[in-house]
């Protein structure tokens, strides 16, 4: 601890003495404005505020607003905005004055006509200028993009970005993995502040929870600043909600139905968004509300256990169909007030909540040998499930800018929780005079060939074949909490004619996280108890066209969830119930976690003719303590257990940005980034396989994975809003994390499979991205509609794992989340009110989990998608179609080649239609 005071000590020192030179420099004046377009009056964020004769400046916000220090005198401002007019501004100002200023931009004259046919892309014309005009590496994409493609939640809309990859549920976009990294290398924020997870086990952020339709644009950051949280290597994930501009009421909102040809289903979607600026423009306030209903399905098949006893050489063979009913809640509202020309102060709210009804009906088959005799098992489960997942927060800040210095603050409270209020199982089975064999001549499309029940080659749907094994019911909830509080501060300093900026600042957040087991009883029938057939139990449920027809049988019958618990609860005394596991689960699963994290930054940026610079230095401090349970097997009791674990980062940053004119970027970054590791692989006890002599254990002395991180980038902008960029990057990363299977002894249990998450030494990652976006208005005619948007990113990586499957010393891998391929092509066609959009996203094959000594992986996929719109009445009404996965695009899962698969998953195509106004 001394050794991160003394860092304290001397950062401090430098910062102290930075402070003091750039106080005695002589005052500066400041221009403080507005920039908006001169036809609609909205706001131009991104717009670019130079002093003509110098390369300093500033951009402009998401209200348009800027503040730019200068020095006193004659001074000329030059505003410029890609597609529209550029201006010049003359004033004088004396030392200490705030000069205010409002500047309307009108389109540009030399493609006045081009503006007219893409007047619906004005949202992605101030994202992409937004983009131009930032000190760092990011890709932005507006909600007017969001809104062209058909995508439902956050992370669907982030597939679209340049190297931003998701993992999917059910075929919904779910986690965001950025540069071929797994979702806990990605910082995800919500208005600049870090969100937490509603995953009990994992830091990252299910983005499914959060509609789409509740954010004004989407920011992805590849390489950090100093004022930004260390803890990115692949990047920062920022959602923007909304803010008002107008002083007329807006009133927007859309209805719509989806269907779901998989399962055949209908469901409801619609929202809806208030804003005004009130007090001549001092107030506004916006308020937006949605609810989006998903009908999912999906039939699958599981295989387990190649090269076992069976004769097909396959030892688990699972019939899954799943039914998913998904509800979105989504709500925000911002409220931000003007004191003066150059203080404002704000207060932003999001809540959004994913509710998840799941009914899992599965038909297992499984095999092994007894003392030379291969048994046969099948059986019949009915999972029913509820699961709400949410994230709420609530930031509170402001800025004051003056002619000494620029000051902004904030404090934000932030909570995720996942509830299961119940989760409950039956199963039924049976193990005598059972067979069955599976054709694997085409190992990715494998079918059941024959079962047969007692002789009878026709009994797999029989019911009174099935008896009941046992039942399960039990509830978890888990929460994460954040509250947070920062402050920054800019002064002006001067080198020779050069106005630069030294910023500073502070950061603390305190972090309480943990998950249980509120209710947990396992049930079996008792001695004395007849034997339960599954036909008075069962469903009417039955499914004539699994995998669209491909394994010939009808699945069926179920048991029914309310019949047989409505039977249990009635006849208890037949059953022998296990409460006791409740304390052996929760001391397996359950945790406590704080997390107490302390940060400052010092950073300096200038302008030297056609080249910026910008760096600094963040220092952070982490102060942990990890609170579960060990089981002891003997004594059958668990043991509290209690773990410290404090560690900082020394975080050095340095960004170059070299206009070679005002459309053309030459960028380069070296930062140093961190990852913290996943709860579930830091506290979560140990989860224990009798059957199958393995296990899993935690590694409470898990170090977090550092990182130096290379960019190089280049970007050409467009006039007629369009971007062609492309660069590379790459990674060097320390303490990576994998997991490791030994064999050892685990509480009474000897000679285990263990599976731990534990530290390797070195992992490169390193690849090169392109994107091509352009409204092509050069064509002649009414092919001056079409569009193009394209992005392509290649990445390779490699990591030396000791002892990574039993028997193996050393194994070279790429790492979890790291595919080689990850693009998007969509052709794009407007022109008056008609829109439509054809969009293909592909990603490679990648790992996504270790298990045991075998890599899982997911292989690549192709999803096409469709989008249809109209607009009607001046452009206040919208009518559209969205069309998703055309082809029916499968998942499929192996285990290290693709001649092994794991899981095969079908989920069949949606889409759809309805009414978007804007009043």
């Amino acid at each position: 601890m001394m050794n991160d005071y003394k860092v304290i000590k001397f950062a401090l020192a430098i910062l102290l003495s930075l402070c003091f030179s750039s106080v005695q420099a002589q005052e500066k004046g400041m221009v403080t404005g507005v920039v908006t377009d001169a036809n609609t009056g909205d706001p131009l964020p991104g717009a670019t505020v130079k002093i003509v004769g110098s390369y300093s400046g500033a951009a402009t916000d998401v209200r348009g607003n800027f503040d730019i220090f200068v020095e006193p005198g004659t001074v000329e401002l030059e505003i410029s905005f890609i597609g529209n007019e550029t201006k010049k501004e003359t004033f004088e100002i004396a030392s200490g004055e705030i000069k205010q200023l409002t500047v309307a931009l009108g389109a540009n004259v030399t493609e006045l006509e081009a503006v007219t046919i893409t007047a619906t892309l004005e949202g992605q014309m101030r994202a992409l200028n937004q983009q131009k005009s930032a000190d760092n590496l990011k890709n932005i994409v507006s909600a007017d993009q969001i809104g062209k493609f058909p995508d439902q939640n956050a992370a669907e809309s982030l597939q679209r970005v340049p190297g931003v990859n998701i993992q999917r549920d059910e075929g919904d976009g779910r986690f965001v993995l950025v540069r071929g990294l797994a979702p806990q290398f990605t910082n995800i924020s919500v208005n600049g502040e870090q969100i937490p997870s509603p995953d009990a086990g994992a830091r990252f952020v299910a983005l499914d929870a959060i509609p789409a339709a509740q954010l004004a644009s989407l920011e992805v950051t590849k390489a950090i600043t100093p004022d930004m949280d260390g803890d990115a290597i692949g990047g920062s994930v920022n959602l923007v909600t909304p803010t008002a501009s107008s002083e007329e009421l807006k009133i927007s909102g859309s209805g719509s139905l989806e269907y779901n040809n998989g399962i055949e289903k209908t469901a409801g979607q619609g929202s809806l968004s208030l804003s005004q600026r009130l007090a001549k423009g001092k107030f506004g306030y916006i308020v937006s509300g949605s609810y989006s209903a998903s009908r999912k399905g999906s039939d699958r098949y599981e295989l387990d256990g190649w090269d076992g006893d069976h004769p097909d050489g396959l030892d688990e063979f699972i019939i899954g169909d799943y039914e998913i009913d998904r509800d979105r809640i989504g709500v925000s509202a911002t409220l931000d007030y003007d004191l003066s020309s150059s203080s404002k102060i704000y207060l932003r709210s999001l809540y959004s909540e994913l509710k998840e009804l799941e009914q899992r009906r599965e038909t297992y088959n499984g095999a092994e040998e007894d003392e030379g005799t291969l048994e046969f098992e099948t059986g019949k489960e009915l999972k029913h499930r509820q699961e709400d997942q949410g994230v709420y927060s609530l930031n509170l800040g402001g800025s004051h800018v003056s002619s000494k210095l620029k000051l902004d603050y904030e404090v934000s409270y932030s909570k995720a929780f996942q509830k299961t209020p119940f989760n409950d199982k039956i199963t039924f089975a049976n193990d005598e005079d059972v067979s069955w064999g599976v054709n694997l001549d085409n190992v990715l499309n494998p079918k059941l060939t024959n079962y047969t029940y007692d002789g009878s080659p026709s009994a797999f749907g029989v019911s009174e074949n099935y008896i009941f094994d046992k039942s399960e019911q039990s509830s978890t909830l888990g929460e994460d909490e954040n509250i947070t509080a920062k402050i920054n501060v800019a002064l002006p300093f001067s080198l020779g004619e050069n106005i630069g900026e030294f910023k500073f600042g502070g950061k603390t957040r305190f972090k309480d996280k943990f998950y249980r087991y509120d209710s947990f009883r396992e049930f079996e029938l008792n001695d004395d108890a007849d034997d339960l057939a599954l036909i008075p139990f069962q469903s009417n449920y039955t499914d004539n066209n699994f995998m669209a027809g491909d394994l010939g049988e009808t699945i069926g019958f179920f048991p029914d969830h309310s019949s047989y618990f409505a039977y249990q609860d009635e006849n208890l005394s037949d059953f022998d119930v296990d409460d006791e596991i409740l304390a052996e689960e929760s001391a397996l699963e359950a945790y406590k976690a704080s997390e107490d994290v302390y940060a400052g930054y010092a950073q300096g940026k200038i302008n030297i003719k056609k080249l910026m610079i910008l760096g600094g230095l963040r220092y952070e401090l982490t102060k942990v303590r990890y609170e579960n349970s060990i089981w002891d097997a003997d004594e059958e009791q668990a043991v509290a257990h209690i773990e410290d674990n404090d560690y900082s980062f020394l975080l050095p940053m340095l960004h170059f940005k070299y206009s070679l004119n005002s459309n053309v970027n030459i960028r380069a970054a070296v930062t140093r980034s961190y990852a913290r590791p996943n709860f579930e692989d830091l506290v979560q006890g140990a989860e224990i396989a009798a059957e199958d002599e393995e296990a899993s254990i935690s590694n409470p002395a898990l170090k977090p994975v550092g990182s130096w991180n290379f960019d190089i980038f280049g970007e050409k902008y467009f006039g007629t809003v369009g971007l062609l960029s492309g660069g590379v990057f790459a990674k060097r990363m320390n303490d990576f994390i994998y997991q490791q299977t030994t064999l050892g002894d685990i509480l009474d249990y000897t000679d285990f499979e263990i599976t731990q998450s534990i530290n390797g030494d070195l992992a490169i990652l390193y690849g090169f991205e392109v994107a091509w976006q352009q409204n092509l208005t050069f064509l002649p005619g009414a092919l001056k509609g079409i569009g193009i948007y394209a992005n392509y990113t290649f990445t390779e990586s490699n990591a030396e794992v000791e002892n990574f499957a039993q028997g193996e010393d050393f194994t070279e891998i790429e790492l979890p989340g790291q595919t080689k391929h990850v693009g998007n092509f969509a052709l794009s066609y407007a022109i008056g009110g008609f829109n439509a959009r054809a969009s293909i996203n592909f990603n490679g094959s990648y790992i996504s989990e270790i298990d045991g000594g075998d890599l899982v992986y997911i292989d690549g996929r192709r999803q096409i998608d469709l989008s249809l719109s109209q607009s009607f009445m001046d452009k206040k009404l919208t009518g559209f179609i969205q069309l998703n996965n055309i082809t029916d695009e499968n998942q499929i899962e192996y285990y290290n080649t693709s001649a092994t698969p794991k899981q095969r998953e079908q989920y069949g195509f949606w889409g759809r239609a309805g009414l978007k106004f804007n009043l």
